[in-house]
């Protein structure tokens, strides 16, 4: 793809065999892979020597979390296409990824095809925020599977640990009906517990 031949990128991951891997993808695609680097310290004289447009960026580093990378690059360049790369795929960590400044979160399970996506997508359109997660999400909610607005002020009530009857009191509806949209918000957030609904709810956003 001619278009993505002027994009110059720097692989930040600690294993070289997944290093090399990515820049041979890269490669072929069309990037061109200006350098690597193993660790937060090594990351950080890279892009300060080489000023990159584009950087993908593991979590677990030897020296540190990648997201400090994400957060100090974006501070030196509002420009930069930063994407982050990981084993750990919790939906937490995809927020705090995207609060941090980068445009893209893949899993390492998810193939190196999403990863070149991501990176084409933000360099087309740098406001946007990529994750093969966030088509599952995207997917769950044209299900319907997103809470109502009703369920969405009962999962608020949990989180401030009310109890179910006084949940049900508050919100004017009888002790079964209060337990049935629990019971619902459960199945829908795919949870078991009300720790467990409460979290998943934060890391969606819906409270």
């Amino acid at each position: 793809m001619s278009h993505n031949v002027l994009a110059s990128v720097l692989v930040i991951d600690d294993h070289p065999v997944v290093r090399i891997g990515i820049i041979k993808a890269l490669t072929t695609a069309g990037f061109n892979c200006i350098g690597e680097a193993g660790s937060l310290k090594e990351a950080t004289a890279m892009i300060a020597l080489h000023n990159p447009q584009v950087i993908t960026v593991d979590i677990n580093l030897p020296d540190g979390n990648g997201l400090e990378i994400v957060q100090w690059a974006r501070k030196q360049s509002p420009s930069l296409i930063i994407i982050v790369i990981s084993l750990n795929d919790e939906l937490d960590l995809i927020s705090a990824a995207a609060k941090a400044g980068a445009q893209g979160f893949i899993s390492k399970s998810a193939g190196i095809d999403l990863l070149i996506a991501a990176i084409q997508t933000a360099l087309v359109n740098p406001a946007t925020f990529t994750s093969d997660r966030a088509i599952e999400l995207l997917m769950r909610e044209k299900n319907g599977t997103i809470l109502s607005p009703r369920e969405i002020t009962v999962i608020a009530y949990l989180a401030g640990e009310m109890s179910i009857s006084d949940i049900a009191k508050t919100m004017f509806i009888s002790h079964s009906t209060a337990k049935t949209h629990i019971t619902t918000i459960y199945r829908k957030l795919n949870t078991h517990s009300r720790p467990a609904a409460v979290a998943r709810a934060k890391s969606l956003g819906l409270i």
